[in-house]
């Protein structure tokens, strides 16, 4: 992690996905239906549009289970465009029952798939996302160069701890 002009930047691999049919049981998990579904290291459904991203109230247990053609069990993002007056390109969730996590606020490795996927729909390199986790959530940019995405933007501190040895 390095300091950015504003903020931090972190140097990722891209994980860019692919495009795949929903998963059985997605769409009940999730209560809406994707306009597409994409699989990397976690499920990627696109929704139609920002509201349908902060409206979305997923049954947790059924989701869980849901892998799909993706690299880990019970990891879903759910993304969309921004409306046009947002000063943001994407806004998106992440819910992660598959590792005890309901949903997480800010995802660094879930924009190491958005990156590169909206990078190539954006016809941009630099994209700027807003994870709209309910109450917190946080701003990401993220700037794919090749097989690397840098992400950039701000640090909070959830935890301190000294390690002795």
């Amino acid at each position: 992690m390095s300091r950015a002009s504003v903020g931090y930047e972190m140097d990722f691999p891209a994980g860019p996905p692919r495009r795949t049919a929903p998963p059985a049981g997605l769409v009940e998990a999730l209560g809406v239906t994707p306009a597409e579904v994409w699989a990397g290291r976690y499920l990627v459904a696109v929704l139609d549009n920002a509201a349908a991203v902060h409206a979305v109230t997923p049954d947790i247990r059924a989701l869980a289970p849901i892998q799909g053609e993706a690299g880990e069990v019970g990891q879903v993002i759910v993304c969309a465009l921004a409306d046009p007056s947002d000063d943001v390109d994407v806004v998106d969730r992440f819910f992660a029952p598959g590792c005890g996590v309901d949903e997480d606020p800010a995802t660094g490795s879930a924009h190491c798939i958005l990156g590169p996927l909206y990078a190539d729909k954006l016809g941009r390199t630099t994209v700027r996302f807003r994870q709209v986790f309910p109450g917190r959530g946080g701003d990401i940019e993220s700037e794919t160069r090749g097989d690397r995405v840098l992400l950039r933007g701000q640090a909070l501190t959830v935890i301190e701890s000294r390690l002795r040895v």
